[in-house]
């Protein structure tokens, strides 16, 4: 049977069409050609997950994200239809994966199997996660540092301002001139001549003599050691023991004194002896006045010997 020309036009340019849908699909990451099965995902956020995007499984890509639904009266309020080849068939318990798949933010799932017996048929729910990127990790541990950047800033702007208005105060004027005029003075006193040059110079002189006495400072430290020594070889338990001796019989003493006996005691207790002395006292006093005024009563002199009368 000879096909004409338009027939043969007709079927080239079905065949064209359909490996041009094919080839836009392919492109696209679908396989039109496979057999699939659709499982459902839930999750909070996409990330900028698109459709079309590879599902991945140990690094092998197993089928693609065939629809992203939005239900914002749900929670988690996405839903995502992932179409996989029925020739990768998943177990129960897996995860499927949120991730960035290249270093510009690409999103892609990747399916993290379970150790089960029993698979996930078609159009059944799949757990689901969220893997940060280097990205988001990075910005979620520079924000709390930007954060302490931002206070230290503020901070070392508030102190900056402080220290301003510190040095414009006049106190701190006066301070800076007090501590320039203390700097002078140090200045003029350490140079040749000043005060404390010359401090500093006799404390070198008496450095110097006192090194070159220093035999004589050794002797002398020998001597008192030899003193030292001479004290520790005495007997010392034997003077402390005569003092302590003394002082017990003087203790005595004083303990008869004030009981009243002995002389030294009735001496001091006794009345007797005051009023003995007391009168002893008035008679002398009396006598001395008597002498001062009757002289001649007491001492008699003659120049020319005894009177005619006097016997």
């Amino acid at each position: 049977m000879k096909l004409s020309n338009e027939a043969k036009i007709g079927i080239i340019g079905i065949v064209t069409l359909a490996v041009l849908v094919w080839g836009i699909n392919y492109l696209k990451g679908r396989n039109i050609l496979a057999s699939t099965y659709t499982l459902k995902a839930y999750y909070s956020e996409t990330n900028g997950l698109e459709t079309s995007a590879p599902v991945l499984l140990n690094g092998v890509k197993i089928g693609f994200v065939h629809d992203i639904l939005l239900h914002p009266k749900n929670n988690p309020p996405v839903e995502i239809l992932i179409s996989i080849e029925k020739s990768y068939p998943i177990t129960e318990g897996s995860r499927a994966v949120l991730f960035s798949a290249d270093l510009l933010g690409t999103k892609a799932i990747l399916i993290e199997l379970a150790g089960t017996d029993r698979y996930l048929e078609d159009g059944a729910s799949i757990s689901s996660s969220i893997k940060p990127d280097m990205l988001t990790s990075l910005q979620s541990q520079m924000i709390p540092v930007m954060n302490q950047i931002g206070t230290l800033t503020h901070s070392l702007d508030s102190l900056a301002k402080k220290l301003e208005a510190l040095i414009v105060a006049e106190s701190t004027t006066e301070t800076m001139q007090h501590l320039s005029s203390i700097s002078r003075s140090i200045k003029s006193s350490l140079e040749p001549g000043g005060s404390l040059n010359q401090s500093i110079r006799n404390l070198e002189s008496f450095t110097d003599m006192l090194k070159n006495q220093e035999s004589e400072i050794a002797s002398f430290t020998s001597h008192l050691n030899s003193i030292s020594e001479a004290v520790d070889s005495a007997d010392i338990l034997v003077l402390t023991q005569n003092l302590s001796s003394v002082s017990h019989q003087f203790n005595l003493l004083m303990e008869k004194i004030n009981s009243g006996e002995g002389t030294a005691g009735k001496l001091v207790h006794e009345e007797t002896l005051y009023y003995h002395l007391d009168s002893l006292a008035m008679d002398l006093d009396a006598l001395i006045r008597d002498l001062t005024k009757n002289p001649q009563n007491y001492i008699h002199f003659s120049l020319f010997g005894k009177s005619g009368g006097e016997k």
